[in-house]
Parts: structure tokens; C-alpha cells; sequence
């Protein structure tokens, strides 16, 4: 399992997609409406990638739960990060562990256009609130190769009770016991090639990305000022 994509909402796409652009010096994909009423354009990276989506029309974006739920979330905690999504081969295999607790959503099926006029099939399993718990992706497309020295490292995820997360996300997401690594009020989930960050820490949701580059590793996170883009 590793780190697929992260989405990002934001009120002004072409203002977040120009500082994104200029941190990465990299390129986003043509904007697309995969979802009625919100607009997207992609950051294609080296087996993953970024997603920055806006809403272009809150009428028809609340008619669909995804939308629904990205409307809600731009009006009550403003511009953030809205959701994350892991990627299996076993979504079935994920879904049939899952303790009878856990809440759950599909798997559902669906596709989205690339530049080219191919599509992506895939299916997806979703855990209640986006912005806290990553959805579950499974393809049955091959992928294109992106040749793009960029990729996505990590994500954390601020939670209210550190001690109940580490117990939880493991189980929910079948990460075993040796790839799960305590550190300083904060618990890393060891994926492939990525991680997921857990951290005690007000308000919950996902609050920081890393993206690897040539040399450097740039973390986006969103404060009172908006999109910061720091280097490390």
C-alpha cells in the first residue's frame, strides 16, 4: 500500500496552482470537471500525484456526496487539505478485515478521462470524514508512465487522541505492527515508498504534505495566510 494522491480545496484554483507550479517547477495537467460543480487540475508525479480542486458551482457540487462534503468543508474550515487516498492491489481484502466498528463506504466503481482520451478505472472504499481518515483506491488500469523526478512522501494527520490513532489507523489500513514507528508525540505509519504521519494536534484532519524532489523535499500546509510551500 502506498500514498496515491492528496486533493487540496481551494477558493482561488489559478492563485494555488501558480504558487504550486512555481515552488515545484513543474506543470499541472489541463483543468477538468470530473466532479459536477467543482473544478481540478492534477499535478501528475512519479506514482502519484496532486490534485487541487475548487468549487465552480455550489448549486450542483452539493448534489453529489463528494461535492457535498467539499462544499462543507471550504465554508467551515476555509482552504485546506480535503482529503488523502491510499492505493492497494487487495481492496477487497482490506475491506473484508475491517473491524465491524469501522464504518464504510463501496467500494465504488468509476473512471476519469486522461489528457491523451484514455480512461482510468479504479475503485474506491471511503471512511467517513475526508479530511481525517484517507479513502482506499484499487486500479484496474494500467497507469501511465510520468517522467516527473517528483513524488509524494508523506502526509500527517492531526488527531485528538494520539494513543486511540495508533491502535486505529493500523487496523483500518492492515499496516502491521513492525512498519508503525512511535516517535515524539507523533506516530508514523511506514507505507511503500511513503508515509502517513500521525500527530496530537488541534484542529484534526490532514494538515501537512511532502513532496520529494532532486535534493530537496518541500512541505505544503495551509495556515491563516493561506498555501505555504517551505523547503527542507
Amino acid at each position: 500500500m502506498f500514498l496515491d494522491h492528496v486533493t487540496f480545496a481551494v477558493h482561488d484554483l489559478d492563485e494555488a496552482i501558480a504558487q504550486i507550479e512555481g515552488a515545484l517547477n513543474a506543470t499541472f495537467e489541463v483543468p477538468t470537471d470530473t466532479i459536477p460543480g467543482i473544478t481540478g487540475r492534477v499535478l501528475a508525479m512519479n506514482g502519484s500525484f496532486l490534485e487541487i480542486m475548487a468549487v465552480s458551482d455550489p448549486a450542483q457540487a452539493s448534489l453529489s456526496p463528494f461535492g457535498k462534503k467539499f462544499v462543507q468543508y471550504l465554508e467551515e474550515r476555509g482552504a485546506g487539505i480535503f482529503s488523502a487516498t491510499l492505493c492497494t492491489d487487495n481492496l477487497a481484502g482490506l475491506q473484508e478485515n475491517l473491524p465491524d466498528t469501522v464504518k464504510n463506504c463501496g467500494p465504488i466503481s468509476t473512471w476519469v478521462p486522461q489528457p491523451d482520451g484514455s480512461k482510468i478505472y479504479f475503485s474506491s472504499l471511503f471512511f467517513g470524514q475526508y479530511h481525517l481518515m484517507p479513502w482506499v483506491i484499487e486500479y484496474h488500469s494500467e497507469l501511465p508512465d510520468v517522467p516527473v523526478d517528483l513524488r509524494l512522501r508523506s502526509a500527517t494527520i492531526q488527531v485528538s487522541d494520539l494513543a486511540t490513532a495508533v491502535r486505529h489507523y493500523p487496523t483500518v489500513y492492515g499496516v502491521a505492527a513492525d512498519r508503525v514507528r512511535m516517535t515524539d508525540g507523533a506516530a508514523r505509519l511506514e507505507l511503500h515508498d511513503s508515509h502517513l504521519e500521525l500527530k496530537e494536534a488541534a484542529p484534526e484532519g490532514l494538515s501537512v504534505i511532502e513532496i520529494e524532489a532532486p535534493g530537496r523535499t518541500l512541505r505544503l500546509s495551509f495556515d491563516d495566510n493561506g498555501l505555504t510551500c517551505t523547503e527542507r
